[in-house]
């Protein structure tokens, strides 16, 4: 509740001083590069997920080459684990894919420093993220299986299941994820593209327990127009 009320002001503060400053809406768009880091991944070896994000921006133009910037995004993040187990000539590899979808909310300071012909814009900021959709796939594969033994009649079987968000333990992942974002980029004209790094804050692991400690981490590379204004 703390972290929605700390947005809120922020935007508040924002829409307090738009009477002077230059406002200009816009899209984004483009490839995420996600992972969920683990406390203890047991063996498991772990691969960044390709992912999306798309949404809307309103940038808000005030004094000293600063822009605040607020936004509204459907943002894929997740992960893919596998692990092995061998023992006396039998190998049994599982796979899972975590592939949940948030809607953000992302505010960041933008610093411009002009260049000419185009603008380089730092900028960093908080995010607030809510569950909204997902799954995750589970894949199994055997090698060296004794005759009539099937990876089904050890109960492997590979499936989709739709991610559940929650608070209690029989949930997948905690409803909301707040973290902060770092990046840069490149304005010309009303085109921009920029490239960022999301830090998830809040542990996602709906366990009491801090081994199963989880977290996002996302590389995003986006593309985006602004509407209007200079």
């Amino acid at each position: 509740m703390r972290k929605i009320i700390t947005l809120i002001a922020v935007l508040a503060f924002i829409l307090s001083i738009q009477s002077y400053a230059q406002v200009q809406f816009g899209v984004k768009g483009g490839l995420n590069l996600a992972k969920i880091t683990f406390r203890d991944l047991g063996g498991a070896t772990q691969k960044i997920k390709p992912s999306f994000n798309i949404g809307a921006i309103v940038n808000y133009d005030i004094p000293y080459n600063v822009t605040l910037e607020a936004g509204l995004f459907v943002s894929g993040k997740g992960t893919k684990l596998e692990g092995t187990v061998s023992e006396s000539g039998i190998s049994i590899t599982a796979k899972e894919n975590i592939s949940p979808l948030y809607l953000e909310i992302p505010i960041n300071a933008v610093y411009k420093i002009d260049l000419g012909t185009s603008k380089l814009r730092l900028f960093a900021g908080p995010y607030l993220a809510f569950g909204i959709a997902g799954n995750y796939k589970d894949e199994y594969s055997a090698t060296g299986l004794p005759a009539g033994v099937t990876l089904e009649s050890l109960g492997l079987t590979n499936s989709t299941t739709d991610l559940k968000y929650g608070t209690d333990v029989d949930s997948d992942l905690k409803p909301t994820d707040f973290g902060f974002n770092i990046g840069a980029g490149i304005q010309m004209s009303n085109f921009m593209i920029s490239a960022q790094y999301g830090l998830g804050l809040t542990n996602i692991d709906t366990s009491t327990s801090n081994d199963n400690e989880k977290k996002n981490k996302v590389i995003g590379i986006t593309a985006g127009f602004l509407f209007g204004g200079k």
